[in-house]
C-alpha cells in the first residue's frame, strides 16, 4: 500500500481532539504554537500547509522575478529605443509585481507564523490573482516588446526568456495545482497565439509541448510534496496520540498507585487486627477441643494475608516503589528462618529438608532475599512428592550462589522460557488456587532484578529441578546481624512497658490482648493527644513506642513519635506499624531508624521486633 493521506481517513480523525482539536476563541495551543484555526481533518491540515508553502516560496522568488523583468525590457529598450509597447509592458509588469509583493506582506500580517506555524486556513486567492496577471503580461511580452516585423535575433532571445520563465518557476509553483495552471496556461497560450499568427508553426508546437512537459513535471513535484507533507502530518498525529496515551498511562498509573495505597491501608487494617486476635485465640484455646478450628481460621487468615501481600507487592514493583536496602545479611540466620518455616511442612509431607548452614555473610536486602528463597522453597515443596528439598550456598570468585534443589517431577524444556512469566503455571490447567496463582516465580525474577542478582534454573523431567541466585560480592563492613529468635523459642515475658498509638479501636484491643501477657505493661492511646498524656503520666517507665503510621488529623507516626520524644525528653525505640507501602512516605521513618512492620503483622514478628529494639532494656524479666 502506498504511503498517502488516505491511510488516515477523515472518519477516523475528524472527531479526535488529540490530532485536530476543535476549539473556539482567540487562539489555542497547537503543536507548541498559537493558532486561530486548527485543521479539523488530515486533508484540511495538508491543504493549509500547501497554502503556507505557496506563499513562502512566492516570497523567495519575488526578487528574481523583479530582476528578470528589468533585464527583459532593458534588453529590448536598448535594441528598439523607447517604444510605447516596451514602456507600457515595463510599467504594467512592475505594478503587478508590486501588488503581488504587497499582497504577500498582507498575508503575513493576516496569518503570522507565530500563530499559524503549520499552515494557513485561507488566502490563496490573493496569491493567484496577481500571478495570473503576471503570467498574462509575460505572454504579451512578444506582442509588446518585439518590433514589427521582428528580426530573428530578438525573436530568439524572447523565446529563450519565455522558455526560461516557464521552466524556472515550476519548483516554486508545485505546492498549488491552481498556481501551476494560473502561471503556465496564460503565458503559454498567449505566446503560442503570437507565434501562430506569425506563421511559426513549429515553434508554436514546441512551445505548447514544452509547456505540457513543464506542467507534468510541476504536477509530479506537487504529488511528491503532498506525500512528504502527508507523512509529516501522519507522524504528527501519531506523536500527539502517543503523547496523549502516555499522559493517560501516567494518570492511570498514579490512580492505580493511589488505589493500591488505599487498599494497602484499608485492607491491611482489619486483617492485622484479625491476625492478632487469632493468635490470642490459639493461645487461649491451648488444650481445648476447639483449638483445631482456631488453627483452620489461622491458616485461612494466613492465606488471605499472603494473597494480599502478593497483590500489593506486584503493584509496588511495577510502580518502582519497592527499593532494596542493602546491609550485611547472615546466611546462617537466613537459613535457620527457612528451616523454621518449612520444617513442619516437610515433616507433614514425609519429605526431607536439608540446609547447608554457613557462617558467611552477603551484602543484600535480608527481607527481599528471604522472600526469594521462601518462594523458591515453597515452589519446590509444591511439586515434590518424594525425596526432599535442599538449600545450599557456594562462594565463587565473583559471587555467592544460593540454590534450592528438589527431587520433584521436573519441568519440561518447552516451559523453561515462560516459567518466570506472570500467571504461567505448569500442570494446572484448571487453575486450582491450592497450587497458587502463577506469580511466585515472576516475583522471584523481579526481586532478583532489584537485588542485581542473576537468576537461573535447570530441570530434568522425572528427576527434579534446581533454581539458583547469584549474588554479586559487595564490599561492606562485616557487621553481625541480630538473630530474631522470637519465632524459635517459647515466649517469655519481657520486663518492658510499651505505649501503643493507633486510632483503630479493634487494633488497639488486639494489641493489648496479645502483648499484655508478654510484657510488663501495655498503654493504649487512640490519638496523639492521648499518647502525650500517657507519656507525661508514665514518664521514665516507658521503654518503647508502637505507633501506627496513619493517624487522624493529618498526623503521621513520625510526627507523633517526635512529639512524644519531646514530651519525654529522650528518644525511645520506635516500631512503626503501617499498611502503606510507598517508599517515599516511609523515607523519613527510615531516616530516624524506626523499625517498620507492614500490616498484617504476624504476632511473633511483632514480638521479635520488640525484642530486637529493646534488647538490654528489660526490667524484671520473668517466665511467661
Amino acid at each position: 500500500m502506498q504511503r498517502k493521506l488516505t491511510i488516515l481517513p477523515q472518519s477516523k480523525y475528524q472527531n479526535s481532539c488529540i490530532a485536530f482539536p476543535h476549539f473556539s476563541g482567540q487562539g489555542i495551543r497547537h503543536n507548541g504554537r498559537m493558532t486561530d484555526s486548527p485543521p479539523s481533518t488530515p486533508e484540511e491540515a495538508l491543504r493549509q500547509r500547501l497554502i503556507r508553502q505557496t506563499f513562502v516560496l512566492g516570497r523567495t522568488t519575488s526578487p528574481a522575478a523583479f530582476a528578470a523583468a528589468i533585464l527583459t525590457w532593458g534588453c529590448f529598450l536598448a535594441w528598439n529605443g523607447a517604444q510605447a509597447g516596451i514602456l507600457v509592458w515595463a510599467v504594467a509588469i512592475h505594478l503587478i509585481q508590486l501588488l503581488r509583493w504587497l499582497l504577500i506582506l498582507d498575508n503575513e500580517r493576516r496569518y503570522p507564523e507565530a500563530r499559524f506555524a503549520d499552515g494557513q486556513p485561507a488566502g490563496l486567492a490573493r496569491y493567484l490573482v496577481p500571478l495570473l496577471a503576471a503570467s498574462a503580461l509575460w505572454g504579451l511580452a512578444p506582442w509588446l516588446l518585439l518590433p514589427t516585423p521582428a528580426d530573428s535575433q530578438q525573436q530568439a532571445v524572447m523565446l529563450v526568456i519565455l522558455f526560461g520563465m516557464l521552466a524556472g518557476s515550476v519548483p516554486t509553483l508545485s505546492p498549488s495545482r491552481a498556481a501551476i495552471g494560473a502561471w503556465l496556461l496564460p503565458l503559454a497560450l498567449i505566446a503560442a497565439l503570437y507565434l501562430l499568427l506569425s506563421r511559426q508553426y513549429i515553434l508554436t508546437v514546441f512551445l505548447l509541448l514544452f509547456c505540457a512537459i513543464m506542467g507534468k513535471f510541476a504536477l509530479v513535484q506537487h504529488r511528491l510534496l503532498r506525500k512528504g507533507l502527508s507523512a509529516q502530518i501522519e507522524n504528527s498525529i501519531l506523536n500527539q496520540r502517543l503523547t496523549a496515551q502516555s499522559a493517560d498511562l501516567a494518570r492511570l498509573n498514579r490512580e492505580r498507585s493511589r488505589f493500591f495505597a488505599s487498599a494497602s491501608h484499608d485492607l491491611r487494617q482489619p486483617l492485622h487486627a484479625l491476625t492478632l486476635f487469632i493468635q490470642v485465640l490459639r493461645r487461649d484455646l491451648t488444650g481445648h477441643p476447639g483449638l483445631h478450628i482456631a488453627e483452620r481460621i489461622h491458616q485461612a487468615a494466613e492465606s488471605i494475608g499472603a494473597q494480599l501481600k502478593l497483590m500489593l507487592d506486584v503493584s509496588r514493583m511495577d510502580a518502582g516503589a519497592l527499593r532494596p536496602h542493602f546491609a550485611p545479611v547472615s546466611l546462617e540466620v537466613l537459613f535457620e528462618r527457612l528451616l523454621q518455616i518449612y520444617e513442619p511442612r516437610a515433616e507433614a509431607a514425609g519429605l526431607s529438608l536439608r540446609v547447608h548452614l554457613t557462617n558467611c555473610q552477603v551484602v543484600s536486602d535480608g527481607d527481599l532475599l528471604l522472600r526469594i528463597l521462601s518462594n523458591l522453597t515453597d515452589n519446590a515443596f509444591k511439586y515434590c512428592r518424594q525425596g526432599g528439598v535442599m538449600i545450599s550456598v557456594q562462594r565463587r570468585r565473583t559471587h555467592h550462589r544460593l540454590a534450592v534443589w528438589d527431587t520433584g517431577c521436573g519441568i519440561a524444556a518447552q516451559h523453561h522460557a515462560q516459567l518466570f512469566d506472570e500467571f504461567y503455571q505448569v500442570g494446572n490447567p484448571q487453575r486450582d488456587p491450592a497450587q497458587g496463582y502463577g506469580m511466585g516465580l515472576a516475583i522471584v525474577r523481579r526481586l532478583s532484578d532489584l537485588l542485581g542478582a542473576r537468576l537461573e534454573m535447570r530441570s530434568i523431567p522425572g528427576r527434579g529441578s534446581v533454581f539458583w541466585l547469584e549474588l554479586p560480592l559487595r564490599t561492606a563492613e562485616a557487621t553481625a546481624l541480630t538473630t530474631r529468635t522470637g519465632l524459635l523459642t517459647p515466649p517469655t515475658q519481657l520486663g518492658l512497658q510499651l505505649l501503643v498509638l493507633d486510632d483503630d479501636p479493634g487494633i488497639c484491643e488486639a494489641m493489648r490482648a496479645w502483648l499484655q501477657t508478654l510484657v510488663k505493661a501495655v498503654h493504649i492511646a487512640g490519638s496523639t493527644e492521648e499518647a502525650v498524656a500517657i507519656a507525661r503520666r508514665e514518664g521514665a517507665s516507658l521503654d518503647a513506642l508502637i505507633i501506627d503510621f496513619r493517624l487522624p488529623g493529618g498526623t503521621d507516626g513520625v510526627s507523633a513519635a517526635r512529639r512524644l520524644w519531646a514530651t519525654l525528653g529522650r528518644t525511645l525505640p520506635v516500631i512503626l506499624v503501617t499498611g502503606d507501602t510507598s517508599e517515599s512516605d516511609l523515607a523519613e521513618a527510615r531516616a530516624f531508624g524506626f523499625t517498620i512492620l507492614f500490616k498484617p503483622v504476624a504476632p511473633a514478628e511483632l514480638l521479635a521486633a520488640v525484642r530486637d529494639r529493646c534488647a538490654g532494656l528489660e526490667r524484671q524479666p520473668t517466665a511467661a
